[in-house]
């Protein structure tokens, strides 16, 4: 079937990538495809100005698992005969060319094509060139970093006096409480301005400008989550090994982990939720870090640390309940997400209701215990 004619065009397709547009399918050239974006199944639709007859199909394709074919003669779109189904063979990212031949040669005025699953649990995704996001690998090595950092950090800073470094807190924090801010801002504009469902909002695949934005405010949480490693790295510096606990390095380790699977390929829709709610929150940290560093003078005025991890944990059970309702709503956002969301979040919940515990009601109780003893 040569499709390459002015008798046919692309009339519909559920992605578009601007290098690889959906009327790349008509070149006859190998080198020219259509790229498609986001989750699948994908499809498109062939229309052809006057019905044609064939009964052959070459289909050149790269990382398709599962495909199905459909026609229609009518007028309309609708009504489609299904005409082939196929599994293909994984070709380890080259090119997949298959013939088909059909039981009889038919009249087509409509072809769709359903691709129902690839070899990559997602189809290509919009920030794959993006800093940092073409693969998982530079994530890993920042984490692999980052936990030697703390290990000889240590090791070297038990010889060393503790760093002051209150100046350059004071600059972090500030830079801090402006970025998130602007992740914030830009995650809650995208949310009011497309009028999100806190029920069930898919993601926007497309390349839509508010898509596009939330896209970018997603790669930006990501990359604050790096830029958070650094609390650590001054508490090894200050010696502050006594708030270098479990909780912190876990919290730090998934977060950056989960930003990046999050922004690799759920930018937007649900995620947006969770972009907003925990920016928030750290605007407010790091507000409270950034004054706490001015000195004693100051710091005396700082009495809603308390409250601060209170917000937090309220930030946590919010996420818990948010992933909980779109689990067991019928929604086109992918279920192994929310279900990890779920997760984590009941794991960081209970770390931080410890951490709660320990540190304002049982330390509360025993400040009392000990000033009855004076009395």
């Amino acid at each position: 079937m040569t499709l390459a004619e002015s008798n046919v065009f692309i009339s519909m397709s559920s992605s578009a990538d601007q290098d690889y547009p959906p009327s790349n399918i008509l070149d006859p050239s190998d080198n020219v495809f259509w790229m498609t974006t986001g989750l699948y199944p994908q499809e498109f639709i062939i229309t052809f100005k006057e019905p044609i007859e064939f009964r052959q199909i070459r289909f050149v394709t790269t990382n398709v698992k599962r495909f199905v074919m459909f026609t229609t003669s009518n007028t309309e779109p609708r009504n489609f005969d299904t005409i082939l189904e196929k599994t293909i063979p994984n070709n380890e990212n080259a090119l997949q060319v298959n013939e088909y031949t059909l039981d009889r040669s038919m009249e087509v005025r409509y072809l769709k094509c359903v691709i129902l699953a690839g070899y990559d649990s997602f189809a290509n995704i919009r920030v794959k060139n993006w800093t940092l996001m073409n693969d998982v690998f530079p994530t890993v090595m920042i984490a692999i970093v980052y936990i030697f950092a703390i290990i000889f950090g240590r090791l070297w800073m038990k010889n060393q006096k503790p760093f002051e470094l209150r100046n350059f807190m004071f600059i972090y924090n500030i830079l801090q409480v402006i970025f998130c801010s602007y992740v914030t801002y830009e995650s809650a504009y995208v949310w009011y301005e497309e009028r999100y469902s806190f029920l069930c909002q898919p993601v926007d695949y497309s390349y839509r400008k508010t898509a596009i934005r939330a896209c970018a405010a997603c790669w930006w949480y990501y990359i604050l989550k790096i830029a958070d490693l650094t609390d650590t790295i001054i508490f090894v510096l200050r010696k502050k090994d006594n708030q270098i606990t479990f909780l912190h390095v876990y919290h730090h380790l998934t977060m950056l982990f989960f930003s990046w699977y999050g922004g690799k390929y759920v930018a937007g829709g649900q995620s947006i939720f969770i972009s907003i709610l925990n920016s928030f929150i750290h605007i407010i940290m790091y507000a409270y870090y950034g004054l706490s560093a001015c000195g004693s003078h100051i710091q005396k005025y700082l009495w809603w640390k308390r409250y601060l991890t209170q917000a937090q944990i309220i930030q946590f059970i919010a996420v818990i309940l948010h992933s909980s309702i779109n689990l067991l709503t019928p929604c086109n956002f992918p279920k192994i997400f929310d279900v990890a969301f779920l997760v984590y979040g009941m794991s960081i919940l209970l770390l931080f209701s410890n951490f709660y515990l320990q540190n304002y009601i049982k330390k509360g109780k025993d400040k009392k215990t000990t000033r009855i003893k004076l009395e």
